[in-house]
């Protein structure tokens, strides 16, 4: 048998094969230590932006509302970052996008500064607080200290506004809707200005002049409460010597006519006196589910205030109804948690039953009561003592706890009643509720006008 080798391959096959190896290698060396040397120079160049931060995410005490904090322990360039996290995707950008910003921002100038000296050692804390309008409007005010390592901290505002019910972000321009509005708005914050004797200093300056102008960005960063609306500055902008933010509260009630509807104020008309015969109209011991709603559909058909001393646990058992006679506009007062006659109590239990009451209104109403009623009138010089709140008792009493009879409700409402009178009623028996209408109706036929107890002072102090 004849075996058939294979014929060899010229040495110049291996010698290319050789070469083709080592180029090839070569260039894989040459990608990976470009790669590297980039990766190298970057790590250089971002020696902040290098830092992990941890990120931690926890129920705020309002509801639908987190708090995020992103925190940074990098030696030379740590931070602290606080925001709020709402329901909305948009809105959530927003502030992430803003608060990101400012953090790189920091970074960059942390690596300028530890290219020249690498011991320095900077900070960036930004905290927030949220403002409540209206219940729904959440204003969130952003404050920025930030310290490089050289030079004084910096200290900027940054604030954003949300509309919970409708799940999006609220701009100036939807408070108030045209340009034209912003010269009032600048001249409230001018008047606010000069009630401040270091901002009344600065008043004339051209930088102040300059933020004051009626533009949009001048009074964007801003936030509400039910009375005010609050525009920040930064120090820098108002003075090159201040490094503190400004802050300048305007009442809502003085802007009132350049605000969008969901943000009015509901001002109160001037009282219209009909020859000084005024009254207040008083409830006490409830609310109740049974009778307080029709005092209150009675009162509002005679657009009436009246004042509610309300007994702590009934406020507890009837949060719901108690919410309601505040938001028809009613005063509250604290008439204690049970109803004791306090004279028999010691001063812990007095103070005991003031402030439960007084927790459970506020709870219940998000308003603290603004008088104080004594059970069965009974108080001293030592019960008085207890409380810094007005002591309320009243002039007529309709006795309408003993009699349970709508008809002899207006017969004492007639035979006591005068101008100035402070008539005791109940918005615990349903006979109270039966009568007062034709009480309301006497009284007006009479030439009274109705008032709360407080305004009812109010007039007695001119």
């Amino acid at each position: 048998m004849t075996t058939i080798h294979p014929k060899k391959k010229p040495h110049w096959v291996y010698l290319l094969l050789i070469g083709a190896i080592l180029t090839l290698t070569g260039l894989t060396l040459f990608l990976v230590t470009t790669r590297d040397g980039t990766a190298s120079s970057n790590n250089s160049d971002n020696i902040a932006l290098a830092a992990s931060s941890d990120i931690v995410k926890e129920k705020s005490k309002y509801d639908g509302i987190y708090i995020v904090t992103e925190k940074s322990t990098n030696k030379n360039a740590p931070y602290t970052i606080q925001y709020p996290k709402t329901t909305s995707k948009v809105f959530n950008q927003s502030v992430t996008d803003t608060i990101h910003k400012v953090r790189d921002q920091y970074l960059k100038d942390m690596e300028k500064s530890l290219h020249n000296d690498d011991t320095l050692v900077g900070s960036l804390n930004i905290t927030y607080k949220t403002v409540v309008h209206k219940k729904n409007y959440y204003s969130f005010v952003l404050t920025q200290t930030i310290y490089t390592g050289i030079g004084p901290k910096q200290k900027n505002v940054k604030t954003f506004m949300y509309d919970k019910k409708n799940n999006k972000q609220i701009l100036l321009q939807d408070v108030i809707q045209s340009q034209k509005n912003l010269t009032t708005l600048s001249e409230a914050v001018k008047k606010q200005m000069s009630n401040d004797p270091d901002l009344k200093k600065l008043s004339t300056t051209s930088a102040v002049k300059e933020n004051l102008k009626p533009v949009w960005v001048n009074f964007e960063d801003y936030s509400l409460t039910d009375k005010t609306y609050t525009v920040y500055f930064d120090g820098s902008k108002l003075s090159k010597d201040s490094t503190q933010i400004k802050k300048i509260n305007v009442p809502l009630s003085s802007i009132n006519s350049i605000l969008a509807k969901p943000f009015k104020v509901e001002v109160r008309k001037p009282i219209k006196k009909k020859s000084n015969k005024l009254v207040a109209l008083t409830f006490d011991d409830g609310p109740s589910d049974a009778v307080t709603p029709k005092v209150l559909k009675i009162l509002k058909k005679h657009n009436i205030k009246a004042t509610f001393f309300m007994v702590g646990s009934q406020v507890n058992a009837n949060p719901k109804m108690a919410k309601q006679v505040q938001e028809a506009g009613h005063e509250i007062g604290n008439h204690t948690y049970s109803h004791p006659n306090l004279k028999n109590l010691t001063n812990t239990q007095i103070k005991s039953q003031l402030t439960r009451t007084s927790a459970a209104i506020k709870k219940a109403t998000g308003h603290n009561p603004t008088l104080f009623r004594p059970p069965y009138g009974s108080f001293d010089n030592r019960v008085r003592a207890q409380t810094k709140l007005p002591v309320i008792l009243w002039s007529v009493d309709t006795r309408d706890w003993e009699h349970h009879n709508s008809q002899k409700l207006l017969e004492y409402v007639k035979k006591e009643t005068y101008p100035g009178a402070v008539i005791l009623m109940h918005d615990i028996h349903m006979p109270t509720a039966d009568g007062l209408d034709a009480v309301i109706t006497y009284l007006e036929k009479q030439g009274y006008s109705f008032v709360t107890v407080s305004e009812l002072n109010e007039t007695k102090k001119k």
